[in-house]
């Protein structure tokens, strides 16, 4: 049990380290980040309802270990909250083609005047990958504007759960990564 949680980090690490976007973050200048201490979990949280549940409970679950591993503690009670985290999910179907091509083309020289033109063939189906944004909100609990704000988005495999979970795990990391801001 333990080589394969090892093997789904390494994935997810390996996963995270092929991503072609980057943790976006903002961020309120004027707030202390340094006084955030003990949170709460905001009741708003949630996804779009094309997203699935088990990946709504995925990201909740990361991001409740992240923010405790970063050493911050929830509010006991609530009232006494430096910052309230809230997170939303969006899901878009991005089709993308992984299919080799094969080209063929042809053209033609002569003295100072060049043509030439080209046609690609796919070789097999184009996939469609599904992609979930993940955006993490920390909010002010005395008037729940927002103080900062990241997001970042992964892509998801069709049957494999234990993958997805790990990719999850591993994109939280990366958004919290971003907080506190630097000035």
């Amino acid at each position: 049990m333990k080589t394969t949680s090892l093997a789904m980090l390494i994935f997810a690490a390996l996963l995270s380290a092929c991503s072609t976007t980057k943790v976006v973050s903002d961020y309120n200048p004027s707030v202390d980040f340094s006084r955030y201490q003990r949170y709460i979990m905001s009741e708003n949280s949630g996804a779009d309802k094309s997203v699935s549940p088990f990946i709504t409970d995925n990201v909740k679950a990361s991001l409740q270990n992240q923010i405790k591993a970063r050493l911050f503690t929830p509010a006991q009670p609530s009232h006494t909250a430096d910052f309230i985290v809230q997170y939303y999910l969006a899901e878009a179907a991005d089709t993308i083609d992984r299919s080799p091509r094969l080209g063929l083309g042809i053209g033609s020289f002569g003295g100072n005047f060049g043509m030439s033109s080209s046609v690609g063939v796919p070789l097999g189906k184009d996939t469609v990958n599904r992609n979930v944004q993940i955006i993490i909100d920390f909010l002010d609990p005395t008037d729940r504007k927002l103080s900062w704000r990241g997001s970042l988005v992964v892509e998801l495999h069709n049957n494999d759960p234990k993958a997805n979970a790990a990719a999850i795990e591993a994109t939280v990391a990366e958004i919290l990564n971003q907080f506190p801001p630097s000035k």
